[in-house]
């Protein structure tokens, strides 16, 4: 009877060593499992120890069916435990385990000696080898984990490097180092902040040069690399610039200029933007004092009181006020009428000229219209026939046919549709600029046919024939027909 109880429990403590082989071996291969491929859930376990080098100790659970064979009895000869078989002490002589339960911390039951409460408990990362250091509730350490140079350049052995090395063209400036078609593109508005810059081919200086960009021209970048940018200028050229030389603020270059307003109302701003704070509303001839110009569209000025700010190039005019002079005494006109020479006319008064004939809305009216206005005195901003300027009788005269006409001759300039000269016909105005030079658009008349214009001339103090070509001709535009 005993011997048969005997080899039951040899059986028993076979059938336990066996499973605990078949847990155990698959828990060791673990690592190396890791090894090949580590999940992310223990990358980020690895990273959050790292940077709290603290975690609670897990309460080790041990199966039920694991220890199941070390729950029945298992005797000997003499009714003690039998050395024989495998298991564990029945704890009877254990003060500190009366009921024999396995020790997590020490399954095998080996004595072993004290942890100092002040030892971390050290744990190494299957993967990389590497000391991880859990420290329980308390306790410090004069731990690293930075890794040694040795750990470092074996992390990295087998990673492709490269060293970029920056080249310079002759004019030792940067040559791109990143090919066109990688480019960022970017869409965005920029100013030119350098002098004499070079739109380029290719984005070397040593390449073919497409244009030359003044100083606060504004354009478009369109895509940016390492040191060059590929730009579009105003008329749609395209070329690349050094980014250095592009400014995203408003770029103003210093001139010493007297302008005076050339509109009513205009607004002058705090910043060089129709969204920015208006300081005040300006009147006509305002004199302006320039001390800056950015891309030819706004000033930096300053008022005779002193007051600073921002206006639009387009309403101010360099031509300074007429000086107001004493009208002489008017003449008697003779009864004669009809086409005075190129240089007749002039002399005070309303004309005495008969009503016109009005045809319809066309050059002929027009014509027709002028020529009743010649002797009319010249009069700064009149637009009737007690007095006109040479845009007041453009505005006086299309009125009459019901069309509307700015009273200005740089408007003027931008409205109604551009003819050339070879297509000009009667009616047509002609906007000249007669300092010549300087583009600015400072007279008008109105073309009568054979070569001659009409226009209220200020020297003459009349409005007077004159000749097509008394001074350089901006543009001709036609508002009718």
């Amino acid at each position: 009877m005993r011997q048969r109880k005997k080899d039951r429990n040899s059986r028993l403590a076979v059938l336990s060593i066996a499973i605990c082989v078949m847990i155990t071996f698959p828990v060791m291969l673990i690592p190396v499992g890791l090894r090949e491929s580590t999940p992310a859930g223990v990358l980020v376990g690895r990273a959050y120890a790292d940077t709290y080098p603290y975690a609670d100790q897990e309460e080790v659970l041990v199966e039920d069916w694991a220890i199941s064979a070390n729950t029945e009895e298992t005797e000997g000869p003499d009714g003690q435990g039998d050395p024989n078989v495998t298991g564990e002490p029945d704890g009877q002589n254990d003060p500190d385990n009366p009921d024999g339960q396995i020790d997590p911390d020490n399954p095998d039951g080996l004595d072993e000696p004290p942890i100092s409460p002040n030892m971390p408990e050290v744990v190494i990362d299957p993967e990389t080898g590497r000391e991880l250091i859990v420290l329980k509730e308390g306790e410090t350490v004069g731990a690293t984990y930075i890794d040694d140079d040795s750990r470092t350049e074996a992390k990295y052995k087998n990673i492709m490097t490269a060293q970029i090395v920056q080249t310079y063209d002759s004019s030792d400036l940067p040559i791109e180092m990143l090919d066109t078609s990688v480019f960022t593109p970017t869409n965005e508005e920029f100013y030119i902040q350098t002098n004499n810059t070079q739109l380029k081919e290719a984005p070397n200086m040593d390449s073919t040069t497409i244009a030359d960009i003044d100083r606060s021209t504004r354009v478009v970048q369109l895509s940016v690399g390492d040191t060059w940018s590929l730009i579009q200028t105003k008329d749609g050229i395209e070329g690349y610039v050094l980014t250095a030389s592009l400014s995203y603020n408003m770029v103003f270059n210093d001139i010493d200029r007297t302008v005076w307003v050339d509109a009513s109302g205009l607004r002058l701003r705090s910043e060089p933007n129709t969204e920015s704070n208006v300081i005040k509303e300006l009147s006509r001839y305002t004199r302006l004092h320039c001390n800056g110009v950015a891309n030819n569209q706004w000033y930096r000025v300053t008022l005779d009181d002193g007051t600073e700010g921002y206006v639009y190039v387009s309403y101010t005019t360099t031509k300074p006020p007429p000086t107001p002079t004493p009208k002489p005494t008017p003449k008697p006109k003779s009864s004669s009428s009809g086409k005075k020479s190129s240089g007749g006319g002039g002399g005070g008064g309303g004309s005495s000229n008969p009503p016109p004939k009005i045809t319809g809305v066309n050059g002929e009216s027009i014509v027709n219209i002028a020529e009743s206005m010649l002797g009319v005195d010249y009069d700064w901003c009149g637009e009737s026939k007690s007095g006109v300027d040479c845009s007041g009788l453009v505005v006086y005269c299309y009125r009459q046919v019901g069309v509307s006409v700015p009273h200005q001759s740089n408007s003027i300039r931008y409205v109604g549709s551009s003819v050339s000269r070879s297509d000009i016909a009667v009616g047509d105005v002609i906007v000249y600029d007669l300092k010549g030079g300087d583009g600015t658009a400072d007279h008008v008349a109105i073309y009568v046919g054979g070569g001659q214009v009409i226009h209220a001339s200020s020297s003459r103090d009349a409005v007077v024939y004159g000749s097509l070509d008394m001074g350089t001709i901006l543009t001709i535009r036609r508002f009718i027909g």
